[in-house]
């Protein structure tokens, strides 16, 4: 029975640090958690187990007479702090570094104590302690062997199978959402294996280079116009080239690839190359880098980056057909995804938020997400749109005609989304920035801000994927958030357009063409102009 008192007690202090504590934190309930501090208040926050693995660790040292020889209780015991070195030393568990250092030294000591003691005691039998060094040697020449066995594979897996069968090297603010979008569909189609993108695979900058020349099959340069002023972008090429890594260069229409005066000018362009150096990269090797790339395989990306041109690159770089569901699932919908065709960060923001939607919009109310072509006008039944918000796209042809045939239907609701960090909602000076771009008439352009005054009543959804933070996991988040919004009941921007025209629509419609806004009360005390200004509201 008195044995029995100390194991009922380390048996409540086990239950109550991994069940107990943790339902009652839950609840946020601070008084339990003082109630327990004598167990756990030592120990560094998500370390807590330890106070249970020490009271462990005291009932096997207390148990260690038990052996029945001399030298198997000193075994016994040193072997038991020895783990408990490995384990304080790994782990870390003390909430003071300062007490982890104490502890191990402390342990160290003990260690020391117990082998002198082991050379001064008369072993009494001497064919136990034969089988345990045995046992000792055997352990010792298993892990030798289970370590090369594991350097073998990890080798042949790293010459014929690598971590990633893609990396893709890209100036983040330029082509950040064009990356993400060829990493997902890109797992996409080759299931089981992975494509490279700092944002969700690189968690330590000093293996980002080992990455690239050990854990890559093809090495994916995504030639935006300022990507070689990128000293890390520089640095990656620079290790596919001396690794010989497969390397293929997706080429802008404004890339240009460099010449010897870019070569010679690199360092005043890029000023901070020097710390490409801590990774052994000096300017000799970026300028042998520079003239490799005008020999590696290249593609000429289009002028436009839409769902028409994107897939097939995709498929070009899996080696595969087109398949036919991808020939007609960008095209015309009910919910559209609406981006300026002329910035191809945006309509690869748009693809990225309609591929993550559609899965969570299957078996609801509304029909599946595509982005808008060029081509493509909105339809007449379409339900929901979202507006992909990116700098410049209210001077866009294409997003005037989609909006404005938007706010023509009687019950279709649109959801802002902003696409960039520095987006800025539209103010009545920018509006005066966009009428000389505009090719609508006055009647028209006046209607256009209108909408877009209109469409920002709604509160947007902020989804950016070239952001340096914005992993898999994050966005996914935002479009969880994207699709809850859909399926809520929205207002439809045709009602809001009328409500702002009801408002205040004279205020800012009735305009002369020499730029000089009209007052209620200039045109109301002219008769003629009166009918002219009525007419039109």
């Amino acid at each position: 029975f008195a044995c029995l008192m100390p194991v009922l007690f380390l048996a409540i202090c086990t239950w109550v640090v991994l069940v107990h504590l943790p339902a009652r934190l839950a609840r946020s309930d601070a008084k339990c958690l003082e109630s327990y501090s004598f167990l756990i208040r030592r120990f560094r926050p998500g370390a807590e187990i330890a106070s249970v693995l020490f009271l462990v660790r005291n009932a096997l040292v207390v148990l260690c007479p038990l052996a029945t020889s001399t030298p198997g209780q000193l075994a016994m015991m040193t072997l038991i702090f020895y783990v408990n070195l490995i384990g304080v030393s790994f782990f870390k568990p003390w909430r003071s570094m300062s007490c982890n250092l104490l502890d191990c030294m402390l342990l160290f000591g003990m260690l020391v104590i117990l082998h002198v003691g082991t050379v001064s005691v008369t072993d009494s039998n001497p064919a136990a302690s034969m089988a345990m060094v045995m046992v000792s040697v055997v352990i010792m020449l298993l892990s030798i062997l289970l370590n090369l066995l594991n350097g073998g594979y990890r080798y042949f897996q790293q010459k014929y199978r690598k971590q990633f069968r893609f990396f893709t090297c890209h100036q983040k603010n330029a082509a950040g959402s064009m990356a993400r979008f060829l990493k997902m569909e890109l797992e996409l189609r080759n299931p089981g294996t992975k494509t490279f993108i700092d944002c969700d695979d690189l968690t330590d900058l000093t293996r980002l280079f080992s990455y690239v020349g050990q854990d890559t099959e093809t090495f994916l340069i995504i030639g935006s116009p300022a990507i070689l002023t990128r000293k890390w972008c520089v640095g990656e090429m620079v290790t596919a080239h001396r690794n010989n890594v497969k390397t293929l260069l997706l080429s802008w229409p404004a890339f240009l690839k460099p010449d010897e005066k870019f070569i010679e000018h690199f360092p005043t362009l890029v000023p901070d190359y020097g710390e490409l150096a801590n990774h052994g990269i000096g300017l000799s090797d970026v300028a042998k880098t520079f003239r490799w790339l005008h020999t590696v395989a290249s593609h000429n990306l289009p002028e436009k980056f839409t769902p028409s041109s994107a897939f097939p690159l995709v498929s070009m770089l899996c080696g595969q057909s087109l398949s036919a569901r991808r020939r007609t699932s960008f095209y015309s919908t009910d919910c559209p995804v609406l981006a300026n065709p002329e910035d191809t960060e945006a309509m690869a923001t748009a693809m990225v938020l309609s591929s993550m939607l559609n899965p969570k919009l299957i078996g609801t109310r509304l029909p599946l997400t595509s982005v808008l072509e060029e081509s493509n006008d909105v339809r007449d039944g379409a339900q929901v749109a979202l507006m992909i918000c990116s700098s410049n796209c209210w001077k866009s042809a294409q997003v005037e005609r989609w909006l404005l045939q938007t706010s023509q239907l009687p019950s279709c609701g649109v959801i802002p989304v902003i696409a960039e960090d520095n987006f800025l909602v539209p103010s009545p000076s920018m509006y005066e920035e966009l009428r000389p771009t505009s090719l609508l008439d006055q009647q028209e352009f006046q209607r256009y801000c209108m909408v877009i005054k209109a469409l920002f009543q709604e509160i947007a959804v902020v989804f950016v994927p070239q952001n340096y933070s914005s992993t898999h996991e994050d966005l996914l988040l935002r479009a969880n958030q994207a699709a809850g919004r859909l399926q809520a009941i929205l207002t439809p921007l045709a009602e809001k357009v009328r409500a702002i025209e009801d408002r205040d629509g004279y205020k800012h419609i009735a305009e002369i063409d020499k730029g000089v806004t009209l007052k209620e009360d200039d045109w109301k005390e002219d008769p003629v102009l009166g009918k002219i200004v009525t007419a039109t509201l």
